[in-house]
Formats: structure tokens, C-alpha cells, sequence
């Protein structure tokens, strides 16, 4: 008996085919220093970024933020746990998910432990660390070596479903966004503005009008264009401006210092390949050192 050929395998042949993993090495590195930020401003104090009276983001079905289940040493416990396991993602090799799996439950122990109100920082942290679990993070030598971008469609995903729904939400349900008054609002907010430079900037209302045209226009169009290989890079450097941004001036807690550290990802492996190859000879040691990584 025959076998009829399956017409649609050469597509997904070529789909997920072995693609230049470099970015993988990058993503981990910069993640596990963004989560060592987060990290160690917990040894100070531990509070919650978004702590505005009147909003709470999502209590969920627990009602985590109503909730104290451990106390002092349970929390320097946890505390003391992630820092384990943020060294062992940087450390890399097979240490690498183990690494990122302890400081993942540990982050999970201490937001729920301690009440902290559950936002879009700690929802984007969970989808990361699945990408990153399916990501070749556990592999040295991924600048010179090609995986399947399987754990890429899975960020891009990720990324494409959470800027295209707030920039979508924006333009068609927020008109405050539009006149730049949302953004200036949000400038002087004793929670979330930061700083003297915010607040003069809240008065400036073409730049107000600009930062919020901006915003809206990049996370509309990202999802459209991360995947186009010449404008994968452009519209990633928007999204860095754009996270730049926010955090100099406004106090949103750590989503877009962890969301750029998996940009290296997101952008196309063959442009990042490109790249690298005209890098590396400028790095010097940092670029030998990084292929061992």
C-alpha cells in the first residue's frame, strides 16, 4: 500500500529548521541580570511597585494581596533561594534551567507569601520562563550553533499578544491617549511619576502627544513586523527606546527590564548571525569568552 506524501511537511520543514542560536546565550544572560535586579532590591525592602491605592491590577481567584502565609524567615528562605538560582542560570550549562526553575518558584513564593499584587511583571515572568525552559539554554557554545526556533515562535507569541492588546486598547478605547493627557496624568502620579524630569515633562504637551503616538504605534505594529527580516531590528530598537523611556520616568516595576532582556531572541536569527559575525572580531576576549558561555 502507498503512502500518500505529506504536502505540508516540506513547509514545516523548512518552518523550524535550525536557525542561528546566539540570541539564546544573550537572552539568558541579560534575563538572569534583569532578575538579579529585581532580585536584590527585595534584600532592602520588599514592596510592591504598582502599590497605588486605588488600583489593584488583578487579586485573582486567591486574593493573594490579602494574604500573609510566611513570615521573616520564610521569606529571607525564599529570598535566599532565588539568589541560588539566579546564579546557576548565569552560571549556564546543565545548570542553567534548573537555575532558572528555583528562582522562578522562588519569585512565585515570595509575591504570593508576601501579598504583593499580581500584575502583568509577574504574568510576563511566567510565559518567559516556559519560553526560556524550551529555548537550547541549557547548551555552551550557542553562538556558533543552530536550534530549532521552536521556544522563538513561542516568545514572539508571547510578546505579540501583549503589546498588540495594549496598544489596540489604547487606540480605540483610551481617548486620553490620543491628546497626550493620559501620559501626562501618568507623569505626575505620586505612585508612578519619577522624578523632577517626568513632571517637567508632563507640561510639555507636543512631547506628551509624541511619546504617547509612539507608544501606541510600536505595540500595534510589532507584531506585524518582528517577523519581517529587514524590520526586525528597527522596530526592536522602538521597543528599547520606548522601555528606555518608561523606565526613566515612570516607576512601572521590572516588566521592561525583563522584557528586553529576551529581545536577542526575538530578533531574526539570520540578522542576528550578521551581526555577530561583524562583532565578534571588535569584542576580543569578551567575544572568546561568550563562546564558551
Amino acid at each position: 500500500m502507498s503512502v500518500k506524501p505529506d504536502a505540508g511537511a516540506p513547509v514545516l520543514d523548512a518552518l523550524f529548521a535550525p536557525r542561528w542560536a546566539g540570541g539564546w546565550t544573550l537572552a539568558r544572560l541579560f534575563f538572569g541580570v534583569a532578575a538579579l535586579e529585581l532580585h536584590k532590591d527585595r534584600f532592602f525592602h520588599v514592596r510592591d511597585a504598582l502599590a497605588h491605592p486605588e488600583v489593584v491590577f488583578n487579586a485573582g481567584p486567591a486574593h493573594v494581596v490579602d494574604q500573609v502565609a510566611v513570615g521573616a524567615a520564610g521569606a529571607w528562605a525564599l529570598w535566599g533561594l532565588g539568589l541560588v538560582g539566579i546564579g546557576a542560570l548565569l552560571y549556564g550549562g546543565r545548570w542553567a534551567r534548573p537555575g532558572l526553575w528555583v528562582w522562578f518558584l522562588a519569585y512565585v513564593g515570595m509575591v504570593a507569601a508576601l501579598g504583593l499584587n499580581v500584575r502583568v511583571p509577574e504574568r510576563f515572568i511566567v510565559w518567559a520562563t516556559l519560553a526560556l525552559s524550551v529555548g537550547p539554554i541549557g547548551q555552551r557554545g550557542l553562538v556558533s550553533a543552530y536550534a530549532s526556533p521552536y521556544g522563538r515562535y513561542l516568545l514572539l507569541g508571547v510578546y505579540g499578544s501583549l503589546y498588540l492588546s495594549t496598544g489596540v486598547m489604547k487606540a480605540l478605547e483610551e481617548d486620553a491617549w490620543w491628546d497626550g493627557s493620559a501620559l501626562a496624568y501618568a507623569l505626575l502620579d505620586r505612585w508612578h511619576g519619577e522624578g523632577a524630569l517626568a513632571a517637567w515633562l508632563s507640561g510639555q504637551r507636543a512631547l506628551c502627544v509624541f511619546g504617547s503616538a509612539y507608544t501606541i504605534v510600536f505595540e500595534v505594529a510589532f507584531v506585524f513586523l518582528v517577523g519581517l527580516r529587514r524590520l526586525s531590528l528597527p522596530i526592536l530598537l522602538m521597543g528599547v527606546g520606548m522601555h528606555i523611556g518608561i523606565d526613566v520616568l515612570l516607576e512601572v516595576g521590572p516588566l521592561g527590564v525583563m522584557a528586553m532582556a529576551l529581545y536577542p531572541v526575538l530578533l531574526d536569527p539570520g540578522v542576528g548571525e550578521r551581526l555577530w559575525g561583524r562583532a565578534r572580531p571588535r569584542l576580543g576576549r569578551f567575544a572568546a569568552w561568550l563562546e564558551r558561555q
